[in-house]
């Protein structure tokens, strides 16, 4: 499954402006820090893929810590609401079930649902602003 995603979908990533490595991923823009991370679950079979966003100089945790925009991660991510951290793929139901046999066809279901994440990341609210 990770080779498909490197071959299907980190390239366009990439030519999206996102910088990072495998799972985790940042786009640095003026207003905001994009951020994309691919999570598989423990018991095989299932990804996910979970988005958020922080400002562009990085992240603050709650304990005063700040995180450079290179380092931070989604699931550091909080600002106050759990909708900060949403999964994409409705098409799937957030989940991309795979197997050796269909990787490729998951890697082109996730490529697909990549326009989701591009929806939230220029529409949902900068909670940092709030």
């Amino acid at each position: 499954m990770v080779k498909s995603l490197k071959e299907v979908v980190i390239p366009v990533l990439r030519e999206r402006g996102f910088k990072g490595s495998f799972p985790h991923f940042y786009r640095k823009l003026e207003n905001q820090t994009d951020l994309i991370m691919f999570q598989f679950s423990m018991w095989g079979g299932v990804l996910y893929v979970e988005i958020s966003k922080c400002p562009s100089e990085g992240y603050t945790d709650s304990s005063g810590k700040h995180i450079p925009p290179n380092k931070v991660k989604v699931y550091q991510v909080g600002g106050g609401s759990p909708f900060n951290r949403p999964r994409i793929g409705k098409e799937t139901n957030y989940t991309f079930e795979f197997n050796k046999d269909n990787t490729g066809e998951v890697s082109q279901k996730i490529f697909n649902s990549l326009e989701e994440a591009e929806e939230w990341w220029s529409l949902y609210q900068n909670w940092w602003n709030n």
